[in-house]
């Protein structure tokens, strides 16, 4: 029974995917393109005026940067399909589940920057002081997706109208891919506003990059740490987003 019904979420997962992402990349291929210009933007800008002096950290935040970026846009697909195509009213009257539906616009969201996220984890494997790396990096680039997709539903579940998710879901991702040390180092930071950036689940991805990279990371911080954290979050957020979200208009 339970087998069966795994089979079928995962069959909704994929089609839901390939409705909202493969059909519409075959017709506009140049949203890859269009999805890469920020955090590319942003590497570019932090090597040139570095003079690539600081480029492992550029690469890092520059992912990190990328997937917040990728999974909270979920939020605006979720909001534009709810409000305007109507489309979330065809799968509350089917046998979907609100996780189902998040995990299919999830994956769909992330085919349009998979390109860009390929060329950033190349680079970034390029850095690492040893191969054994390479898992860590894979797994911390998961939970940041997966965390973010979870938070751009659960936000944009609870907005009716466009412009309000469009605001908030930028100003989520200029705090958590902006100020945090993400594409500096947490150093450069006072104390006190150190420790308050251990409470962004970004800091710590950024952290576990960073210490795959042999960059010096505080002594007060762990591999661990930080990967208890991004758990946490993504946990927290799934079960927000499965419990606490607006699934069915009343």
């Amino acid at each position: 029974m339970l087998i069966a019904k795994g089979k079928t979420a995962l069959m909704q997962i994929f089609l839901i995917a390939y409705l909202t992402g493969i059909l519409w990349l075959r017709r506009n291929p140049l949203s890859l393109i269009f999805s890469a210009i920020s955090p590319f933007s942003l590497l570019f800008i932090l090597f040139i005026v570095s003079e690539g002096k600081y480029l492992p950290l550029s690469i890092t935040g520059s992912l990190v940067m990328a997937l917040v970026g990728y999974g909270l846009s979920l939020g605006q697909d979720i909001s534009f399909y709810k409000n305007e195509y109507k489309i979330q009213d065809v799968f509350v009257a089917s046998p979907v589940s609100p996780i189902t539906y998040m995990v299919g616009l999830a994956l769909s969201q992330i085919l349009f920057g998979l390109p860009a996220l390929l060329v950033l984890i190349s680079l970034a494997t390029l850095f690492l002081s040893s191969a054994i790396y390479i898992p860590l990096l894979l797994v911390t680039t998961f939970l940041v997706w997966a965390s973010m997709s979870s938070m751009g539903f659960f936000l944009s579940s609870h907005m009716l109208h466009m412009r309000n998710v469009s605001q908030i879901i930028s100003f989520v991702n200029v705090i958590l891919s902006i100020l945090p040390p993400v594409f500096y180092s947490i150093e450069r930071l006072p104390v006190l506003f150190q420790y308050v950036s251990y409470l962004v689940p970004t800091t710590h991805a950024s952290l576990i990059i960073q210490s795959t990279m042999g960059i010096a990371t505080p002594k007060e911080w762990s591999i661990e740490l930080g990967f208890l954290v991004l758990a946490i979050y993504l946990v927290g957020f799934v079960f927000l987003a499965k419990v606490k979200a607006l699934w069915r208009e009343s």
